[in-house]
């Protein structure tokens, strides 16, 4: 199951997105506070997926998207022109973007933001995807396929996380972690009117300060059995 190109291809043929039928895949969707192991998490379930590909089927043809979901929204042409006009802009202060929202409606970060949800919902949609942030499990709240989990984590457990990740000092840590949390919970209830820490917006919450993310793993893949026996699947395009 090729999700990129099938993207690209809705993209290029300025489609609507929900023409795109419902397979009914399972997909899983990764929220996280900052340093807690949203990616990490994200590709140790990939890689126990291969292990048990042969005995179930649906553990074949998973993919992780986080950047790449980015590199996709991109890849279109008139987006391209957005993007290029953001990292323009991008000393450009928050009054500014702001009052260009006050003249045209909505700001093009605005735009280009709700296309990501877009994305995101259409490779949802699609199936067998692990979507890491992007405001996952809200845009595709509605999916019963989708496996929505929360990882959290001790501020101290989080701060040396990004230490030893990015190389950071500890003050430069600290920052990094209270500056992406707050961009996260801003995102969440700008678009959405919802607080990114309300536990009911998941199926599980983790903290991965005490639970090993192999325990996390093995609960979720039992999740994705008991969900891709639930609902019949169409046929997947290839």
């Amino acid at each position: 199951m090729n999700h990129l190109k099938m993207i690209q291809q809705f993209l290029k043929e300025k489609r609507d997105f929900e023409d795109l039928p419902e397979y009914g895949f399972p997909f899983v969707t990764v929220s996280r506070q900052a340093g807690a192991g949203g990616h990490l998490l994200a590709y140790v379930i990939l890689t126990e997926f291969l292990k048990h590909k042969e005995a179930n089927s649906v553990f074949e043809g998973w993919h992780v998207f986080d950047k790449e979901l980015t590199e996709v929204v991109a890849k279109d042409p008139i987006l391209q022109r957005h993007l290029a006009e953001l990292v323009a802009k991008k000393h450009q202060s928050q009054f500014n973007d702001f009052v260009e929202s006050l003249f045209t409606g909505q700001s093009e970060l605005y735009l280009l933001q709700k296309t990501t949800f877009k994305v995101v919902r259409m490779l949802a949609l699609i199936g067998k995807v692990i979507i890491v942030g992007r405001g996952g499990s809200l845009v595709t709240a509605d999916l019963h396929q989708g496996i929505h989990i929360r990882l959290v984590a001790p501020e101290g457990h989080r701060i040396v996380w990004m230490m030893k990740r990015f190389k950071m000092n500890k003050e430069d840590a600290r920052n990094a972690v209270e500056q992406q949390d707050a961009e996260r919970r801003k995102l969440i209830k700008l678009f959405f009117q919802r607080d990114i820490e309300d536990p009911l917006l998941y199926d599980m919450v983790w903290n991965t300060g005490k639970v090993g993310l192999d325990v996390i793993t093995r609960s979720t893949i039992e999740l994705i059995k008991q969900r891709a026996t639930a609902t019949p699947r169409k046929t997947a395009l290839t």
